[in-house]
C-alpha cells in the first residue's frame, strides 16, 4: 500500500535513447515535485496500486525534462512505461500548501469584498496552473487562475482578490 498524498509529476512522454531514458510531460508544479519528492511511483494501468520506483537520473531542461528510472533500462522497457503517470510523495511535498479538487467542487468563490462571483463547477489542468470554471448566477462561465496570490480557501467558500474581475454594470 502506498501513502495517501502522491503528487503528479507528469506523464511519461517519448523514450529517448537507447538506455530508457523517458521525456516527461509535466503536470502543473511537477518540477518541483520531482525536486522535492522523496519516494516515487509509477501509475498502473487501470485502477491497480501505483508501482514503487527509483528516478536515477533527471535531464533534460526545465521546459522538457528526461527521467530514468529504475524499472527501464532498456529502451523497450521504457517503451512499456510511456502514458504512465511519475507520482512523488514525501513530507517536503506534504507541507506545500495545496487544495483538493473535490474540495473546491461546488464551492461558493467571492471577491474579498463580498460580491458573489459563483459556484466553482470544474477545476480544468494547464501547463502553468490549474483553473477554476466558476458559473456565475447569469449561468455563464468565468475562469480564474487557481495561484496563491489571487485565490485562497476560507471556511465560508474561496475568495477572489479585489479587482481581478470586472464589476458588473449598476
Amino acid at each position: 500500500m502506498t501513502e495517501s498524498a502522491l503528487w503528479s509529476c507528469g506523464v511519461l512522454g517519448k523514450v529517448h535513447g537507447l538506455r530508457g531514458q523517458l521525456y516527461l510531460n509535466l503536470a502543473p508544479g511537477g518540477l518541483d515535485r520531482l525536486e522535492l519528492g522523496e519516494r516515487f511511483y509509477v501509475s498502473e494501468e487501470g485502477a491497480g496500486e501505483p508501482r514503487p520506483c527509483a528516478v536515477t537520473r533527471v535531464g533534460g531542461t526545465d521546459r522538457r525534462p528526461l527521467v530514468l528510472l529504475d524499472l527501464a533500462t532498456t529502451r523497450e522497457e521504457a517503451v512499456a512505461l510511456q502514458g504512465r503517470e511519475l507520482l512523488a510523495a514525501g513530507a517536503e511535498l506534504d507541507a506545500q500548501p495545496h487544495y483538493r479538487v473535490g474540495d473546491l467542487l461546488e464551492q461558493p468563490l467571492r471577491t474579498a469584498s463580498g460580491r458573489l462571483v459563483g459556484d466553482v463547477r470544474e477545476v480544468l489542468e494547464t501547463p502553468a496552473h490549474e483553473i477554476l470554471v466558476v458559473r456565475a448566477p447569469d449561468g455563464a462561465d468565468v475562469l480564474i487562475p487557481l495561484v496563491d496570490e489571487l485565490v485562497s480557501l476560507e471556511d465560508d467558500g474561496l475568495v477572489v482578490v479585489d479587482g481581478l474581475l470586472d464589476e458588473p454594470a449598476s
